[in-house]
């Protein structure tokens, strides 16, 4: 019976023979159809089986979402997983669920497996009497794979509570009223290769296929289905990873789509990943964000870049329309919403996109403006700027990298100028330069004549001073200097910035009286033209002090510096870079000077503003630290200096690499400090680290390799662990013998040092030949009534008396 408005009415005719009632028939044995079954190349899924399984076993009713996009292995997972209930469920039975047509079927099929006199009646009577025997018996397990949404199982989970299911789905959210959600990721590297290598064979790959294979693997973005097809083909064609990484390279679209090692054209990475880029059809600023995002690094994505294309709460809801057909998705953790889209995706959206006309170029200029604008920008939280830019760089580098030259327009030239000073800032020298260069190679193509820009040349200038390349630098500063003076009038604020870079540049190569009286001239038309008060005609006056300060007038300097600073407080206020600036270079002066404790109030104040404006992970702020400690170390405040040094060090990995001068130079000042205030402990562990990293970046036999270990062995006499102070010391004399020779001060040093913690521990066997040693080392320099080579003497002979 149907009642309603617009009830139907749906007869079915029987087909001869009622079926059996369905609580009556008990379950054959082995009830079990899994489309994919077991797989002997399953890799890498420990954790999420074991969850599956820790829900499966609960009570009756339990049922589990695996949601992610295509590729990811969702049915693999499902499948290898309800194997293993194969014998303790019956039936472990798949159904498509990607629309109630499909579960209909799915049903009607379980049914007759059931009681195969079903076959013979309509589809929908079987589906039902199904659904009456699964409400009527326990123990099962059934895998819904591939629903389109909560919708089309929600109904059949509600009549079903007496068995377990899982569901597969590409849909991430609206699964809360169903059950518990697995959002399914990548595999972690060592089994995407695992998987890679089982499926290829191991004995037909050698030690330089498995790293090029990781390398794959890598650019697969670890997307299983994507990495079980490269295996395939790899395997197929007898080819080589790296063959395949090389035509992924040339011609992604092509590969992506190839279908020659699957299972059907439709089993290919570009068509699964297809079917989720085909859900956002039709929302336009989806569409629009994904092939922005497609430039981009593919994690660590801030959704809050995106707000300059249209306004958040509408980004937002493209964002989570994206993120819904897990197209995207969201990055766990605290602080601002960052994205992720797989990698594969990206290239493909790339490549489809280059088939539109103008698609590819109207996506690239987007996001390189996005970027431009966002690295430009002040981030509108007090100590965050340098963080925020820092966010940026891996998106500025991927983008970089996937667009072509042709492509690259004044704004992408514009994107790497400012993130090559940003670079240099943060004293990454390498990566600036490498900026420059390609800001320069667009300006050049675009017609701003051989030489780019006078920016860009003045730019590199900085670069190669920084790197200590006086002659590049000096070269390029005049370079920039010549291609202005023509474009610009002479007293214009870019010839007057090129003027001074260029004095300071004749100043590092030694020429201090050119270079003062260039910068006096310099400030002098700064003044006629901008006034005193300007920031041109200040930053001038402080390059003029710094003359002063490298020609050994640090009076003057002093004078010129405090002017500066006092001028700059009183136009720009304490917390601006310029004035911070200004302190910590009053600060350095006054250390130079031989006033520490005239140094550290202005170095505790630029500290501060640091901190307030650039954040404390800013190059000028650990900078600053650094300064801080040292003056501090000069007044006899030791553990001040510590925190900060040990501040320092927490911050290095986002500033310095790992064997940079300035780290370990940092490094090892911090471990003489623990030596000197009683800390032995955490003077080993510091010296142990630098020695591990001195031994890898300059050698075993370096003399500051050498140095090191001494000090370490320094540290374990000083903790009371006199074995290993010897093994320290006895490694340092031998070295330093070897490299520096017997007679070499640091050499004697060590002998004395090792004789000393033989005596020590009592082995006066072994501590009075070393004194000897340093006993004939001391008088061939002294001579022998010098009164420390007699107290040696008579220190010797007093331990002879002893044994």
């Amino acid at each position: 019976m149907s009642t309603g408005d617009n009830a139907s009415i749906t007869q079915i005719t029987l087909a001869p023979g009622a079926p059996k009632p369905a609580a009556a028939v008990p379950a054959p044995p082995d009830v079990f159809w899994l489309h994919s079954g077991k797989s002997p190349v399953f890799q890498g899924r420990t954790g999420e089986q074991k969850r599956l399984k820790g829900i499966l076993d609960g009570p009756p009713g339990a049922v589990v979402v695996i949601t992610g996009c295509g590729g990811l292995g969702k049915t693999s997972l499902a499948a290898q997983t309800a194997s293993e209930y194969r014998g303790k469920s019956n039936p472990v039975w798949e159904i498509s669920a990607g629309d109630p047509t499909q579960i209909e079927y799915g049903l009607s099929r379980l049914a007759c497996r059931i009681d195969p006199g079903l076959g013979d009646q309509p589809i929908e009577v079987a589906a039902e009497w199904a659904r009456s025997w699964l409400q009527t018996h326990d123990d099962w397990l059934l895998v819904l794979d591939n629903a389109s949404s909560p919708r089309d199982v929600r109904a059949l989970l509600s009549q079903l509570p007496r068995g377990r299911f899982i569901v597969t789905s590409q849909q991430a959210t609206g699964w809360h009223h169903i059950g518990p959600v697995m959002p399914l990721d990548v595999l972690d590297p060592g089994a995407a290769l695992d998987l890679l290598v089982t499926i290829v064979g191991r004995s037909v790959l050698n030690s330089e296929d498995l790293s090029t294979a990781a390398l794959l693997c890598e650019e697969l973005g670890y997307l299983p289905l994507a990495i079980e097809l490269a295996a395939a083909n790899i395997a197929q064609t007898r080819t080589t990873p790296r063959h395949y990484l090389e035509n992924l390279s040339v011609a992604p679209l092509d590969i992506l789509l190839d279908h020659s090692a699957s299972e059907g054209s439709d089993y290919t990475v570009a068509r699964v990943l297809q079917a989720n880029l085909d859900k956002i059809s039709g929302h336009p600023l989806a569409e629009e964000l994904l092939r922005v995002m497609a430039w981009f690094a593919p994690d660590g994505i801030p959704c809050s870049l995106l707000f300059r294309m249209e306004s958040p709460q509408a980004v937002h809801t493209a964002v989570g329309l994206l993120a819904k057909y897990s197209v995207i998705r969201w990055a766990e953790g605290a602080g601002e919403p960052t994205l992720y889209v797989h990698r594969l995706v990206q290239k493909l959206v790339i490549a489809w996109n280059q088939v539109s006309p103008d698609g590819t170029f109207e996506s690239s200029f987007t996001a390189t403006n996005l970027l431009r604008k966002a690295l430009r920008d002040e981030d509108p939280q007090e100590g965050l700027k340098t963080r925020w830019r820092r966010r940026l760089m891996p998106h500025i580098n991927s983008l970089a990298a996937k667009i072509e030259s042709n492509d690259e327009t004044l704004a992408a030239a514009a994107l790497y100028e400012i993130a090559s000073y940003f670079l240099l800032g943060q004293g990454q020298l390498d990566q600036a330069s490498h900026y420059a260069g390609r800001a320069h190679q667009v300006m050049t193509r675009i017609g701003a004549g051989p030489s780019g820009s006078p920016d860009i040349q003045n730019l590199i200038g900085q670069i190669q001073a920084a790197a200590g390349n006086v002659s590049g630098a000096t070269e390029h500063f005049k370079r920039a200097l010549d291609e202005a003076t023509p474009r610009f009038n002479e007293d214009s604020q870019s010839v007057l910035t090129y003027r001074v870079n260029y004095a300071r540049a004749i100043l590092a190569k030694g020429d201090h009286a050119a270079a003062i009286s260039m910068l006096e001239a310099a400030v002098s038309d700064c003044v006629n033209i901008y006034g005193g008060d300007d920031p041109m005609t200040l930053s001038a006056r402080a390059n003029l002090g710094h003359a002063y300060e490298v020609s050994g007038d640090r009076a003057t300097a002093i004078s010129l510096y405090t002017q500066v600073l006092f001028d700059r407080l009183r136009t720009l206020g304490l917390d601006h870079e310029a004035t911070a600036a200004s302190l910590a270079v009053l600060g350095g002066a006054h250390l130079a000077n031989g006033d520490p404790a005239g140094a550290v109030p202005y170095l505790e104040q630029a500290l501060g503003v640091r901190v307030r404006i650039l954040g404390g992970d800013h190059l000028d702020t650990v900078t600053s630290r650094n300064n801080l400690a040292v003056s501090l170390c000069e007044i006899n405040e030791p553990q001040r200096a510590i925190l900060l040094l040990e501040q320092v060090i927490d911050d290095a990995p986002g500033i310095f690499a790992p064997d940079s001068s300035e780290l370990t130079s940092t490094q090892e000042r911090l471990a003489n400090l623990y030596i000197s205030t009683g800390q032995p402990d955490r003077a080993i562990s510091m010296y142990s680290q630098l020695l591990e990293t001195r031994i890898h970046t300059i050698g075993v036999d370096h003399p500051t390799t050498l140095a090191t270990r001494n000090m370490l062995g320094f540290a374990y006499r000083a903790s009371g662990d006199l074995s290993r102070a010897i093994v320290c010391y006895e490694q340092a004399l031998i070295g330093r013998t070897r490299v520096l020779g017997p007679e070499h001060q640091d050499t004697f040093n060590s002998r004395n040092n090792l004789a000393y913690a033989y005596r020590l521990v009592g082995d006066l066997a072994q501590a009075i030949p070393l004194y000897e040693e340093t006993l004939d080392f001391a008088a061939s320099k002294l001579g022998p009534n010098d009164p420390a080579v007699i107290n040696m003497r008579d220190d010797i002979r007093s331990l002879q008396a002893q044994m």
